[in-house]
């Protein structure tokens, strides 16, 4: 009997992704629940522990090379910023969890376990963020009435919620392209699902989810136009901008988004008054940084992952998880130019510039992080290990059989 890889795999990643993303349902004015705290580890590590053990079972000897040397210098990066981490946290007198998680968990587990069961059961990825994160949405509407605006749903607050929609929007679409043909009645689900995940960015009034979904649709409406000569995308977005604007959702746009962003342009205070705290940062800023609790005397957190880094780990951390994501970022997009003949190759730029920009208005990097972190970290391991050779069988078993 053959054992389905792709449905293990996506029933395991979408486990992850929706319990890492539990802690978008607290925050420091409404700490999560202990029950959901246990219920969020437990599953995470759940979750991780299969992975390993069948990642153990199948890859054998294998061994992961290199996809480029640009792979190999991010690599680098990547050691030298755990390490700087680790150093920080040291001469602050604190045990090492957050270095020794970026310098041994990252590696092991999100650059090399979860890339090699895709392999096995092919990019599954965005069926498993879709999954996840349209599973908040719906049981968001199921338990929490849309009383007033911005609305919330199951997240502390309108960004946490704006987040997640902007993720089910973006990988939806993937799936969206596909979708066989024939495949009808799913595609409609899939396009009122999307539809539903829109409206849900617009009902949180998240401008950074709203800015992040108009940038990847740009991104990919130019991809698929220019390599691929396909329009599909560009006449969707005009269809539904059409159907939107003429719907209760252009009010909803209007007094929400809109009046926010007026609102905050006209008290000269766009960024809501994070950047009064980047500059206090920027201030305070040390070689290794002021410790995990420099945060702890703002009202609001860093707002930022570069900003985050820098106050707590210091300024070499902080320098040089800028250029991990600025090398990332080129690496995801030489890898969208070179596989021209693959329709998901624009997939890992998209994850990593979604990651990204959500980057510089919240803290993503932390200990497991949420499911875009989750997924970003995975994305950077397809990216910088595309090659693998194992010494025992020279290829990777897809299926396993049973006499």
């Amino acid at each position: 009997m053959a054992i389905n890889m792709k449905k293990i795999n996506f029933i395991l990643f979408t486990m992850i992704y929706f319990a890492a993303s539990i802690v978008l349902m607290g925050n420091p004015y409404r700490p999560l629940a202990p029950a959901l705290i246990y219920a969020r580890y437990i599953l995470i590590l759940l979750g991780f522990s299969l992975l390993i053990l069948i990642y153990f079972r199948k890859s054998r000897l294998t061994i992961l090379r290199f996809s480029s040397f640009l792979s190999i210098y991010i690599f680098i990066i990547w050691i030298l910023f755990s390490l700087f981490v680790a150093l920080s946290e040291i001469i602050h007198h604190t045990f090492p969890f957050q270095g020794l998680f970026f310098l041994l968990i990252v590696p092991f587990i999100y650059f090399t376990v979860m890339p090699f069961m895709t392999k096995l059961s092919g990019p599954i990825v965005y069926q498993s963020l879709f999954a996840a994160n349209f599973l908040y949405i719906l049981i968001s509407y199921l338990t929490v009435p849309v009383d007033f605006l911005p609305y919330t749903g199951l997240a502390a607050n309108p960004n946490g919620f704006g987040q997640i929609a902007a993720i089910a929007v973006i990988n939806g679409f993937f799936i969206l392209i596909k979708m066989a043909k024939k495949r009808k009645l799913a595609k409609i689900l899939l396009i009122t699902s999307i539809f539903l995940s829109l409206v849900s960015v617009i009902l949180s009034s998240s401008r950074t989810s709203f800015i992040v979904v108009g940038i990847i649709t740009l991104i990919l409406t130019v991809h698929f136009i220019v390599s691929r000569r396909n329009f599909k995308p560009f006449l969707i977005i005009i269809i539904v901008g059409l159907i939107s604007w003429f719907s209760p959702i252009k009010e909803m746009f209007l007094h929400g988004m809109i009046e926010k962003f007026s609102s905050t342009y006209n008290e000269g205070n766009l960024f809501s008054g994070r950047t009064g705290i980047w500059k206090v940062v920027a201030q305070d800023s040390s070689l290794f940084g002021n410790g995990e609790d420099y945060f702890q005397k703002f009202f609001e957190g860093a707002h930022n992952s570069i900003v985050y880094i820098l106050g707590v780990y210091g300024i070499i951390p902080a320098i040089l998880l800028t250029a991990f994501l600025l090398f990332l970022i080129i690496l995801a997009f030489l890898h969208t130019i070179r596989s021209k003949r693959d329709k998901l190759a624009v997939f890992p730029f998209v994850i990593i510039v979604t990651f990204t920009l959500f980057s510089m208005t919240e803290a993503m990097f932390g200990l497991i992080g949420t499911g875009i972190s989750v997924a970003f970290y995975h994305i950077v391991g397809l990216l910088l290990f595309n090659r693998e050779v194992n010494i025992e069988t020279k290829t990777v078993a897809i299926e396993t059989k049973s006499p």
